[in-house]
């Protein structure tokens, strides 16, 4: 060490320099610096988590919704499909009703012409030697007063006239229309071609018109009332040799 007074001060001085002074106030305790967060990983590859939640919950509202509208679709399909259905089924119920109805028309004038029909040909068919077999069929025929004017008209002196001729006659129906037919009435005009042979002349009748009207009557159609309207041609040929035409 050495004497020197220069350095002796130099030392003290620096002694002094470091040394704090007795009252300063000792220095605070540094505080520890905080720790940093973590940098975040921000390689391509790393999903970030909010945005991984954020893609998820955009999934699953995507897929509720495309669930929504495929639900919705199915339903307007179903509906569409049981809309279809009902009116083909009310279809063909109105065109089986339809077919029902028009088979139930055809049938109801199918009996009315059949009934008409059978009785103009028994009307105007009848044989000399069995006038009361002809009597009996148009009775079971026709209804309320009808026997009564059948007697009076073919009945009697008419009937006399017959066996004397030994009169026979033969109808046969041409055409029957129909008028006015529903289940309880109905009215036909019937177009009939007759000939009757006598022991004197043969004499042929076209196109003869009756007008008849019928009525149901326990389920059957009976005849109520006729009218003879007349002939489109009478022709006679008598056997003696003479022929007489009546148009």
């Amino acid at each position: 060490m050495t004497d020197d007074p220069k350095a002796t001060t130099l030392e003290d001085s620096t002694r002094e320099d470091a040394a704090p002074p007795a009252d300063a106030p000792e220095p605070e305790a540094e505080e520890a610096p905080l720790a940093e967060p973590e940098a975040k990983d921000s390689s391509p590859g790393a999903p970030d988590a909010g945005a991984t939640a954020g893609d998820e919950t955009s999934t699953r509202g995507g897929r509720f919704t495309r669930a929504k509208v495929v639900g919705a679709l199915a339903a307007m399909l179903v509906t569409a499909i049981t809309a279809t259905a009902v009116l083909q089924w009310i279809s063909a119920a109105q065109a089986e009703d339809a077919r029902a109805g028009l088979e139930s028309e055809r049938a109801l004038r199918l009996e009315v012409s059949g009934a008409a029909s059978a009785f103009s040909r028994a009307l105007l068919s009848y044989d000399y030697q069995n006038l009361q077999s002809t009597r009996s069929t148009l009775a079971a025929q026709a209804t309320g007063d009808f026997l009564a004017t059948y007697d009076t008209a073919f009945g009697g002196a008419m009937a006399q006239v017959i066996v004397k001729l030994k009169a026979t006659s033969q109808a046969t129906v041409r055409e029957v229309y129909l008028a006015d037919v529903d289940e309880a009435t109905a009215h036909a005009i019937v177009v009939v071609d007759q000939q009757v042979n006598t022991s004197e002349a043969i004499r042929s009748v076209k196109d003869s018109h009756l007008k008849i009207s019928l009525v149901k009557e326990k389920g059957s159609w009976k005849i109520h009332d006729v009218t003879v309207l007349g002939a489109a041609s009478e022709d006679q040929y008598n056997l003696n040799g003479d022929e007489k035409n009546k148009d």
